[in-house]
Parts: C-alpha cells; structure tokens; sequence
C-alpha cells in the first residue's frame, strides 16, 4: 500500500514539479505553460515505474521527494532570476 500511494502522490508530486521548472525554463506565455505541462504528464509514467522499481518504500518515496524538492528549488531559482 505505501509503495503505491508513492507512486500515485510521489509521482505526481514529482510531475507537478518538473511541469512547473519546465514551463519556467521556456519563459513567459500560454504555450511555454501547455508545453511544461505536457512533458511534466509524460514524465508521469517513468515515476510511477521507478516507484514501483525501487528496492524499497524508503527508497521510492526518498528518490521521488528528493526530485521533487530539486525541481521546485531549480524553478524558484530560475523564476526569481527572470
């Protein structure tokens, strides 16, 4: 049970994330949003698989958070640059 709700919150935890550096790395606008969007949902499916990869829950859920706090520090970075 916990290995799946890591992939289900952890890996849309770490899609919203990425989603967000994306669109924040494209720049201003409706398309630079649709775009990291889109690539934040494809990356979805590779989080979920590497939650249920992973050796152990600690693990999913450290590699999931971890990549998620990554992402959201890069955006806050490059967004309070622009």
């Amino acid at each position: 049970m916990n290995r799946i709700a890591a992939a289900i919150l952890g890996g849309y935890l770490f899609a919203s994330a990425a989603g967000a550096l994306l669109s924040t790395i494209n720049g201003p606008g409706s398309d630079a949003m649709l775009g990291g969007a889109l690539l934040g949902l494809a990356l979805y499916a590779p989080a979920v698989i590497w939650a249920f990869a992973a050796r152990s829950n600690r693990r999913a859920w450290a590699g999931l958070l971890g990549a998620s706090l990554c992402c959201a520090a890069l955006t806050a970075i490059v967004g309070g640059a622009s």
